[in-house]
């Protein structure tokens, strides 16, 4: 699994509403979210099954990719990437009004799970693409996105498996 933006922007968010977030923070978060991914989109056309990270977090739509495909997801949470200041604001407790409902999506329960954790159900706004990319041709994507300068991480694996989602 690929992904093409950090996550975190709902929590960048709730804390600006609430007067808490850094302003750097804010207008790095904007700055990336604004940024378009029509070159990304045509550079994962070979992807076995592609969304965008939105309002569900990515939690919710790999689980919902595993869904759909009949295969297990794993999403490995040290290698997603996080927007500056984000892991801070939820290690604090900050949450977007859409957290709660994101985790029971998934069938997740805990609320006071740990701020990486409690990232991955973050609702995105403009979030970047999540692609699930043969592994053959994986290295072939990373030399792509890095001549164009683009950014791409790989944060998880697809299996065979019952359809569910699991969070390393």
């Amino acid at each position: 699994l690929v992904l093409t933006k950090p996550i975190g922007s709902g929590t960048i968010l709730a804390a600006e509403m609430a007067q808490k977030a850094k302003g750097r923070w804010v207008v790095d978060a904007l700055a990336q979210m604004a940024a378009p991914q029509g070159a990304q989109a045509q550079a994962l056309s070979m992807a076995h099954a592609m969304t965008d990270v939105t309002g569900f977090g990515l939690a919710g739509h790999a689980f919902g990719m595993a869904r759909a495909s009949g295969v297990m997801v794993t999403l490995n949470k040290d290698s997603v990437p996080l927007y500056d200041g984000a892991l801070e604001l939820a290690d604090q407790g900050i949450r977007s009004s859409l957290f709660e409902a994101n985790l029971k999506t998934v069938g997740f329960h805990d609320t006071a799970c740990d701020p990486l954790t409690a990232l991955m159900f973050d609702p995105q706004t403009a979030g970047g693409l999540l692609a699930a990319i043969s592994p053959d041709h994986i290295e072939e994507i990373m030399l792509y996105f890095s001549a164009l300068s683009l950014d791409i991480y790989v944060i998880g694996s697809v299996t065979n498996g019952d359809a569910t989602l699991r969070l390393n």
